[in-house]
């Protein structure tokens, strides 16, 4: 009788133990979703927030060869573009984020960048803006010439969706060139 007793003690003893145990919360491995393999829960973004937009080459001349700016003195430094650049959906023409302007412009050497995350105006939008990931966006480089037409110098797209590449990944620093033109990205990824 003492076996059978000892035998039942045993068996719900070790009943309690197991279903004491919780498949939801493991405390040696947090990330486990509660699979019980140990594999962190992948999640896919909602969007891109970008937070800077830097700026590492533009063309130095117009496509037919001409300087940027106008002057009446042809070697005037003032010829260099006065640079900014603008956010948009692809698509469509109102920017979501306009930046301030950078008074000629000039890249020095091959470490020399513009970072653009501050806005032109207070109505001009401003970062961090937050693309969503099935969307896609351009971002074009002006040359401000003050009361006639600006310059456009190029421009790059950004597609989030194309982007995220590494699974629950925290940050963003993707360089695009097209043409002329060399742009980081920096951005978090928002889930």
């Amino acid at each position: 009788m003492k076996k059978v007793i000892k035998f039942f003690l045993v068996t719900i003893s070790a009943a309690v133990l197991f279903t004491a145990c919780s498949n939801e919360d493991n405390p040696v491995d947090p990330n486990d979703p509660g699979t019980g393999n140990g594999d962190p829960e992948i999640q896919i973004p909602k969007s891109l927030k970008i937070d800077s937009i830097v700026l590492w080459q533009f063309p130095t001349t117009k496509p037919n060869g001409d300087k940027w700016d106008y002057s009446v003195f042809p070697n005037s430094p003032t010829r260099r573009p006065d640079i900014y650049v603008d956010l948009t959906k692809s698509g469509n023409n109102s920017p979501v984020f306009t930046s301030d302007i950078r008074e000629d412009a000039e890249l020095e050497n091959a470490y020399s960048y513009f970072a653009f995350n501050q806005p032109q105006t207070s109505n001009s939008g401003s970062l961090p803006y937050n693309v969503p990931i099935n969307e896609t966006y351009d971002v074009n480089v002006w040359d401000d010439d003050g009361l006639s037409a600006d310059d456009w110098m190029g421009s790059v797209s950004i597609s989030p969706s194309v982007e995220y590449k590494s699974d629950n990944a925290t940050h963003l620093y993707k360089t695009i060139t097209s043409g002329g033109i060399k742009i980081e990205i920096q951005g978090r990824w928002v889930y």
